[in-house]
């Protein structure tokens, strides 16, 4: 227990010794997979029981995939014009109005809109999260930092299915109706997060960008980020290769 002790003691001094803006994306990030953590045992259940079947289960994830696919590098482009923490905001606003409609769905097919704003609202959030990480830690810090990050998101992320099983049992057993009101929560968890990146998160200062002039539009940006750069092409395409297994479960 006292070793136990001082870890989360060194954890605790690690975080408050961070920029303001890193300890607003621990709590961000670590809400969130709990929230998350709520309902995801529970959506193929409830999808289910709402009329789909296998195909159209599918379908759910292959859409959302085909819309994240899409707008990923759109997202960081406009991001980097006009600042991350309104597009962190518009997130939160997709997540949770994608929550509201699992929870007010009376057929699957509700759930198709609420899959495209869960897949706009990924990449928007996963982009934003990973450039506050950069601009509030330090270089030696950095790898530090994102397992300090994901560590505290995965134990949040080990407790929510512990209370949404609890819940669940309270609310009527595994049915549609009594998986519904953890949709319900969730919403609601997701309008205190809104109000928490309102108030306390800070614009990064990357949002300083470069001069106009610096600018060549959305194609020609793109393929100035990429001449010259060999690792960051392959590290696209290791990336994306890696993906490709996950996105199958």
């Amino acid at each position: 227990m006292n070793a136990v002790g001082k870890v989360i003691g060194r954890i605790r001094d690690f975080i408050y010794r961070q920029k303001h803006n890193y300890r607003v994306g621990v709590a961000r990030l670590s809400a969130d997979k709990f929230l998350v953590g709520l309902t995801s045992q529970y959506r193929a259940i409830y999808t289910v029981g709402l009329g789909a079947d296998s195909v159209q289960l599918g379908s759910l994830s292959s859409v959302g995939g085909a819309i994240s696919a899409l707008v990923s590098a759109p997202v960081g482009w406009l991001m980097d014009r006009y600042g991350i923490k309104r597009f962190f905001l518009v997130s939160i606003v997709l997540t949770a109005g994608g929550s509201l409609l699992y929870a007010l769905a009376s057929d699957w097919r509700f759930l198709v809109a609420a899959a495209v704003f869960a897949s706009f609202a990924v990449s928007l959030s996963s982009t934003g999260c990973r450039v506050i990480s950069a601009d509030s830690v330090q270089s030696k810090d950095r790898v530090t930092a994102q397992n300090v990050c994901s560590t505290l998101a995965s134990v949040a992320g080990m407790i929510s299915p512990l209370v949404s099983a609890y819940l669940v049992t309270v609310f009527g057993g595994m049915t549609v109706e009594g998986i519904r009101p953890l949709h319900y929560l969730q919403f609601a968890g997701y309008g205190l997060i809104f109000l928490l990146v309102l108030v306390k998160l800070r614009e990064p200062q990357r949002r300083q960008l470069a001069d106009a002039g610096t600018r060549f539009g959305f194609f020609a940006d793109f393929r100035h980020l990429f001449d010259g750069r060999r690792n960051l092409r392959r590290w696209i395409a290791i990336s994306a290769l890696t993906s490709l297994p996950m996105a199958m479960f």
